[in-house]
């Protein structure tokens, strides 16, 4: 009975929820992050079945979580599209304001200089607000990807990752918006998307085809447009020789039509981007030599098809 209440009480894992909300600035946050560690750690070298779902339930809760609230802050705010001045907006607040604006629109026909100083005055506000908008967005997302990239290694070692998997295969939203991001915040996500493609290839036939193909399509872009990195490397060069291997491995336990998708997305943004990684022409070669035997074994049938 006492089992039946304490399961599913850890498996909220209060702790991991408010590692999400306490800001990295905070003297407190360590601390969570280090009791967030050892009761994963502990629940893990306990051993017991129930002790390691439930840290599978609350590793995964969390990274769908976290994932999404990367994806959140990553999102830029709009400024609202306000046409008028600061002034204009305090007159129509006020008794007959609407009518008041409206006087001064129709004087700023013949006197320019009318609004000119306060529009100056709110064009350099809105740029002011807008950067330190950004500059706060920059900085949770920063924390959110390290939190994810610290729950995915947690997922690793508790052998929980098959979920993790799944769910980045369904977020093609946080990879479209990861293109645009902070050059740190990428290199967090790099080192997730990496360590997850390394997952994959280890159990590659033991997850689903669809699985294999939506990581592969979503997440390549990234890993051909990031900024790997100026004053330090996301990756090392051992490690991205290996996150080649890893793909090209993955690549070829798929269909042809498959890896035509794949390959065709890669070769195009590869072609376009300054980086020379990852370079699966190995996949592209062995794509086209048995496309181009899959052809000659139908030459038969008549008609001229060549591969490009």
């Amino acid at each position: 009975m006492y089992m039946d209440v304490l399961i599913p009480s850890l498996r909220r894992t209060h702790i991991l929820v408010l590692l999400n909300e306490i800001p990295a600035s905070s003297r407190k946050y360590q601390f969570a992050l280090g009791m967030a560690d050892k009761i994963v750690d502990e629940n893990t070298r306990c051993g017991h079945l129930e002790m390691l779902q439930v840290n599978r339930a609350a590793l995964a809760s969390a990274f769908a979580r976290t994932s999404g609230l990367l994806y959140s802050s990553l999102k830029r705010p709009r400024m609202s599209e306000d046409s008028g001045t600061w002034p204009s907006r305090i007159l129509r607040s006020l008794p007959l304001g609407s009518f008041v604006v409206s006087s001064l629109k129709g004087l700023g026909t013949f006197f320019p200089w009318v609004g000119s100083a306060t529009s100056l005055l709110q064009n350099k506000r809105q740029v002011a607000v807008r950067v330190h908008e950004e500059s706060v967005n920059d900085l949770a997302a920063e924390k959110h990807a390290q939190e994810l990239l610290w729950i995915t290694s947690k997922m690793v070692e508790c052998g929980a990752v098959d979920e993790a998997l799944v769910q980045w295969s369904l977020s093609s939203g946080l990879a479209s918006i990861s293109l645009s991001s902070y050059p740190r915040v990428q290199g967090f996500i790099v080192k997730i998307t990496a360590i997850l493609f390394a997952e994959l290839n280890r159990v590659k036939h033991e997850v689903p085809r669809q699985v294999k193909f939506n990581i592969l399509v979503i997440w390549l872009p990234l890993l051909c447009y990031a900024d790997n990195g100026l004053s330090y490397p996301v990756l090392t060069g051992y490690e991205k020789a290996e996150m080649e291997k890893t793909m090209n491995e993955l690549i070829s336990t798929l269909p042809t039509i498959d890896q035509e998708v794949i390959l065709a997305n890669w070769l195009q943004d590869f072609t376009t981007t300054s980086s020379d990684w990852p370079n699966l022409h190995r996949s592209y070669d062995l794509w086209t030599h048995s496309t181009r035997e899959f052809i000659s074994g139908d030459a038969h049938e008549g008609g001229q098809l060549c591969v490009f």
